[in-house]
């Protein structure tokens, strides 16, 4: 094989693994959610936790991922903890009047306004709690 089709594979191996950054979601994170919110139904672990689709994507993260991702983007960490998850708890990442832990115990989502848990009456989710 001469040098220039050699070249042209190593710059393209190169340009693959500059594209291929580490994606903020990863497989840590899932775990380490997992181990912070055990026994849940299998649906609580979705890709929708921390992004607007099923399958996350980088750049696809909703209120809650971008709550988390904010937190640890001051000291440059991409892998999330058990600890970050604790320390997110009391907030509110959509604004609805219930903190995020209230929301992953309920089974509602962290990220959408609309969805609250029963018994926690909001402006944004006044007869729309799921």
């Amino acid at each position: 094989m001469s040098a220039r089709p050699v070249a042209r594979i190593g710059v393209g191996l190169a340009g693959i693994v500059w594209l291929a950054t580490p994606a903020w979601a990863t497989i840590d994170n899932f775990k380490s959610y997992k181990a912070a919110y055990p026994g849940k139904d299998a649906k609580a672990y979705s890709c929708k936790v921390c992004h607007q689709h099923p399958v996350g994507r980088a750049g696809d993260l909703n209120a809650y991922g971008k709550a988390l991702q904010q937190s640890k983007a001051q000291i440059g960490a991409k892998k999330l903890t058990v600890e970050d998850y604790r320390a997110s708890e009391k907030g509110d990442a959509d604004s609805d009047g219930a903190s995020n832990v209230e929301e992953i115990n309920a089974g509602t989502s962290p990220s959408d306004p609309a969805s609250v848990p029963k018994g926690i009456h909001t402006p944004h989710a006044a007869g729309k709690a799921k």
